[in-house]
């Protein structure tokens, strides 16, 4: 029976015999959308055609739709079925010949399938159909470009240039404004001999371009306008037939730059050390192996795949099913049989086991540990390749099999293995670590081949004309000595037929990316769309996400997700390699690509993503300042979890995308930025870099909130310089009171009463910080600060009870914060024991605490601990603790503390010459020094200890209200009781 024939590309019409029937507008629909979709539900259908008619009238105008065009091909019935609807059998549309001939390579025949779909005809009253009808339209205008592209290059490529230009102007046609398509008319009629109208056109395309874009040609078509103005010759023109790959190019002959790697395995293999072989793709680890055990007999090969990482047990199944495909008369033990039938029971056809406890997985494992050595033995060898893709379960197992492999002694160790550095499970590496560790393995990394080593397998491959001297150095530069692209990049050169001399411009492969937009090209407009955000979407791509984006529901994207897990576009939620993840982005207008970044931002932000991530495409979808913002937060969140240099890389960038502080909203987030980073760089012991920052913050127009909190900031980073601490502590609390802030009251009136104590006004502090006991701080972190400053300050006044009890409990709540709150928190304690006299209660805690990391109060830390040591009798300790100058990092007050202390101790241990240098420069440093009672106390009981008269001066600086206990019990020991030294 002759096949009737459906015209789809331009005026859509049915061929029955040598007739055609023109087809009416919303039949045309109906037909195109089932030559597309394939079998479709009747209501759909009329849903689509008919969106605004009640659903039982749109059916039947669908009826009556389908009846007229019976009637009309003389009872011929194009569309078949009932409840679903479908296209005859018989009945051939162009638009399914087009998809096929590209698919299968025919471009010859799909040139001159062309057409708008369903051309002529639009469907505004049907917004759901418009769309979908708008995405074919795209779908299959850029099958029939890619089609005549690939003749045209064919016949360029055969010297058939009429034919090639023929086709070339067509292209240029359908898309005016392509340089590429320019370039291939010009270039075309010029190989023809018309230098004129290749001229002609370029000058052609030049005015179009700038009176529609308003740009300049590229630099690639004037550089070909100069080749043709000169009358050169065209680089590869000449007509040249493609020629056959020869099979050196695809398997060089001599493996070169290996003999180091080639003598380790050899020397390895003679001890029974098992070998691993380790590089990035492309090194040629497989073809190393191969070699080397292509020489040792027969072999055992297992190797995994990409999709194995979802699977459990799939490396191995797959694996032992070929191998024993191989080997069918392989004897394996009934309990090995028995074992295996769980993950092959295609093989092993019995009844299931039942997994009753984690023991059954051991005795898996040793089965599949048996079957291996079973085919080791038999074959000699055993070699796994691709290691990276093993799946968890897989890894386990191999785990399993290499331990008993390495502690057998019955025989030799013959096993190999290879993997991509850098992608191999953090489990599988421990694994491996181990093993090489223990001196049972060894491992081979591979380095690129060097320039020698290319120039030895250029000349190893005899390919005529070619010069390894000559060419050598520029594949070395263009492909850095990767034989997969080193390879690569000869066979494109060698089937284009360009001379295999240092070309100044080496070619890209291009067959890969080819078949990757083929396949693009045959997804449905749902896939593609879906395709598109994945993209964009990146390592954040899940079902959930990209239907935010999409603004659909999850589950009308099952369809399109499966369709590209279908085509291996999309493998365990993402793209199968990166080629096609650039291809679908390179298909993604610009406009459209701002846009969707823009949508993932707003999505991601729902979803409550890290605000890096965010960041990013805010950042890509053309929004600077609300990148900024993003990266601001970034940084805020990993300062807050002690991670510095993330916060510090997010702040730089939250800088250099914000704009400048004179305007509001930007300025905002660039000062706020700035004063983040000066905290940063503070809590790091950055200090000189914290006060420049804060320096240049205060030197300009502020909002008040930041003027506020970088006062607080400068005055923490003054703080051992208590005068003018308490300075900044003051303006920053007032201006805080006058805004009626809660936060900034809080933050400013710690902040003071730091200062305060530091002066020695510690009633003024207590009285500060006491309300704050009774009020609900929803962030833990401004609860610990009042907790250990007012235990602390309770501390300093005997009030020991009070302070162990805050002290505890702000330390109880340090444990669900970052580590700083520790250290501080800590520091405080071993001061209050200092205080109560029993300086080594918290001793263990405190070393503990120290070593969670380097902030700016483990300084604090290590002053209070070298005390204690001094209180304990311990000086050598104490001088261990101070040999770092903790107190200099701190400002003066705690480097005169410091001093005295190193004083004390080297006093102690009876080195008065080194204690009485230690205490000239503390009286150096306390000479101007305002404030810091504590520092001038032990400065005065160090120089009484050796006898300077200097002391007297020194006490009669300090208020006896501001002495603590503990600096109380040091004047005692000096032989002064309370008022003993005023004048």
């Amino acid at each position: 029976m002759a096949k009737s024939h459906l015209r789809l590309l331009g005026r859509a019409a049915l061929g029955l015999g040598e007739s055609w029937i023109p087809l009416e507008r919303k039949v045309a629909g109906v037909l195109a959308y089932l030559a597309f979709e394939g079998p479709t539900p009747r209501s759909k259908l009329a849903g689509l055609l008919w969106p605004e008619t009640h659903e039982r009238a749109a059916r039947n105008n669908l009826v009556q739709s389908l009846r007229r065009l019976r009637r009309a091909v003389g009872g011929y019935e194009a569309v078949r079925g009932e409840g679903t609807l479908q296209l005859a059998e018989d009945l051939e549309a162009d638009v399914t010949r087009l998809v096929v001939s590209t698919l299968q390579g025919k471009y010859a025949e799909a040139v001159d399938l062309e057409g708008e779909l369903i051309g002529g005809y639009d469907y505004d009253d049907c917004p759901d159909f418009a769309d979908w009808l708008q995405a074919e339209r795209e779908h299959l205008s850029g099958l029939w470009r890619e089609a005549l592209e690939s003749e045209a290059r064919r016949l360029e490529g055969e010297g058939e240039f009429r034919k090639a230009l023929a086709l070339a102007l067509r292209l240029a046609e359908a898309d005016p404004f392509s340089e590429e398509h320019l370039r291939r008319v010009m270039r075309l009629y010029y190989l023809r001999g018309d230098r004129g109208a290749a001229m002609s056109a370029y000058h052609h395309g030049r005015e179009r371009l700038k009176r529609e874009l308003g740009v300049d040609p590229l630099p690639e078509t004037q550089a070909l306008v100069q080749v043709i103005e000169r009358g050169a010759v065209l680089p590869g023109a000449g007509g040249r037939l493609r020629r056959e790959i020869p099979l050196a190019l695809w398997q060089p002959p001599v493996l070169v730059g290996r003999e180091q790697a080639l003598a380790q395995i050899e020397e390895a293999w003679e001890v029974g050390k098992l070998v691993f072989v380790a590089g990035e793709p492309g090194i040629g680890k497989t073809r190393l192996l191969r070699d080397f055990v292509s020489r040792k007999g027969s072999y055992v090969w297992m190797s995994g795949l990409p999709g194995d990482k979802g699977t459990p047990f799939a490396f191995y199944a797959r694996a032992l099913r070929e191998a024993f495909g191989e080997s069918p008369g392989l004897r394996l033990p009934s309990w090995v049989r028995r074992e295996l039938s769980r993950i092959l029971p295609d093989l092993f056809p019995l009844d299931p086991l039942p997994w009753r406890d984690p023991a059954d997985r051991i005795r898996l494992f040793a089965a599949m540990a048996e079957a291996v050595g079973e085919l080791r033995r038999q074959a000699g060898v055993l070699v796994m390749d691709d290691l990276q893709y093993l799946d968890a379960a897989s890894a386990e197992a191999w785990a399993y099999m290499l331990s008993k492999l390495a502690l057998d002694a019955s025989g030799p160790r013959h096993y190999l293995g290879a993997y991509r550095q850098g992608e191999l499970s953090a489990e599988a590496l421990a694994t491996v670590d181990g093993l090489v560790q223990a001196g049972l393995a060894v491992r081979i990394l591979l380095d690129p081949l060097q320039p020698g080593d290319v120039e030895a397998l250029l000349a190893s491959l005899e390919l005529p004309n070619l010069s390894p001297t000559e060419l050598a150095p520029a594949l070395f530069r263009y492909t850095g000595g990767i034989p997969f692209f080193l390879l690569e990049t000869l066979r494109v050169l060698w089937e284009l037929g360009e001379g295999p001399e240092a070309p100044g411009r080496l070619p890209t492969s291009q067959r890969a990316r080819e078949q990757v937009v083929r396949c693009l090209g045959l997804l449905s407009p749902a896939a593609l769309r879906l395709a598109q955000v994945a993209a964009i979407l990146g390592e954040d791509l899940s079902l959930e996400l990209a239907a935010g984006v999409l603004e659909s529901a999850p589950l009308e994207l099952a369809g399109p997700w499966a369709e590209l897990e279908a085509a291996q576009i999309l493998r365990q939620g993402r793209f199968a390699h990166d080629l096609l993840l650039e291809a679908v982005k390179e298909r993604i207008p610009v406009p459209l690509q701002a846009h969707l970044h823009r949508q993932v931002a707003r999505a991601l932000e729902e979803a409550g993503a890290h605000p890096a991530r965010i960041a990013q495409h805010w950042l890509e979808g053309g929004r600077e300042e609300v990148a900024a913002r993003f990266w601001l937060a970034a940084g805020r969140d990993y300062q807050a979890r002690a991670l510095y240099a993330e916060a510090r890389a997010m702040l730089e960038m939250a800088l250099s995308h914000s704009q400048d502080r004179r305007s509001d909203l930007e300025g905002a987030t660039r000062v706020e930025a700035q004063l983040l980073l000066a905290d940063i760089c503070r809590e790091e012991r950055r200090y000189g870099e914290a006060d420049a920052l804060l320096a240049d913050l205060l030197d300009g127009p502020l909002p008040l909130r930041v003027r506020v909190e970088a006062l607080r900031a400068r005055a923490y980073l003054a703080i051992g310089d208590p005068l003018r601490a308490a300075g900044y502590a003051r303006k920053a609390y007032l201006l805080a009171h006058r805004m009626g802030d809660e936060e900034l009251l809080h933050l400013t009136r710690t902040a003071y009463a730091a200062a305060l104590w530091g002066l020695g006004k510690v009633a003024e502090a207590i009285h500060l910080l006491e309300p704050e006991l009774a009020l609900h701080h929803p962030d833990a972190r401004h609860r610990i600060r009042i907790l250990a400053y007012l235990g602390a300050l309770y501390a300093h006044r005997g009030r020991f009870r009070e302070a162990y009890a805050l002290l505890e409990e702000g330390f109880h709540l340090a444990q669900g914060q970052d580590p700083y709150w520790r250290v501080l928190v800590a520091a405080f304690l071993v001061g209050a024991d200092v205080e109560r006299g029993e300086p080594l209660a918290h001793w263990e805690l405190a070393q503990a605490t120290r070593a969670l990391g380097p902030f700016d109060v483990s300084e604090y830390l290590a002053l209070v601990m070298a005390r204690a040591c001094l209180e304990a009798h311990e000086p050598r300790l104490a001088l261990e603790l101070l040999a770092e100058k903790p107190g200099a990092h701190l400002g003066r007050a705690y480097a005169c503390l410091g001093l005295a202390y190193t004083c004390q101790a080297l006093l102690a241990l009876d080195d008065k010459e080194a204690a009485r240098q230690a205490l000239m420069e503390a009286l150096a440093v306390a000479e101007d020094l305002e404030g810091a009672p504590r520092a001038l106390v032990q400065v005065a009981v160090a120089a009484l200890r050796l006898g300077e008269p200097v002391a007297q001066a020194l006490l009669e600086r300090i208020s006896p209200e501001t002495l603590s206990p503990a600096d109380r019990r040091s004047l005692e020991g000096v032989g002064l009781g309370f008022g003993m030294y005023l004048p």
